[in-house]
């Protein structure tokens, strides 16, 4: 159950990661892969808050990255 609920506030991590990036969208690539790195970081530690083990902590964030740049690239796909 504790997986369950990082992955949903790490989704919304993920969200708010979504219009931090709309709203710095002249940033150079560098800063932009900066903040993704931060916004990791953070989901890990929540992930972490929540009493997981820091490996499954790790494989949560990575899941929720990935479905995240997963559904990012299937509505970017279905708007073009």
């Amino acid at each position: 159950m504790k997986a369950y609920v990082a992955f949903l506030m790490q989704m919304m991590i993920w969200s708010s990661f979504s219009l931090i990036e709309w709203l710095s969208g002249r940033d150079r690539l560098f800063f932009r892969g900066l903040m993704l790195c931060i916004f990791m970081y953070i989901a890990f530690l929540l992930a972490r808050q929540l009493g997981l083990a820091t490996r499954k902590a790790a494989l949560t964030t990575i899941g929720t990255a990935a479905v995240y740049f997963a559904g990012q690239h299937v509505i970017w796909q279905a708007v073009q």
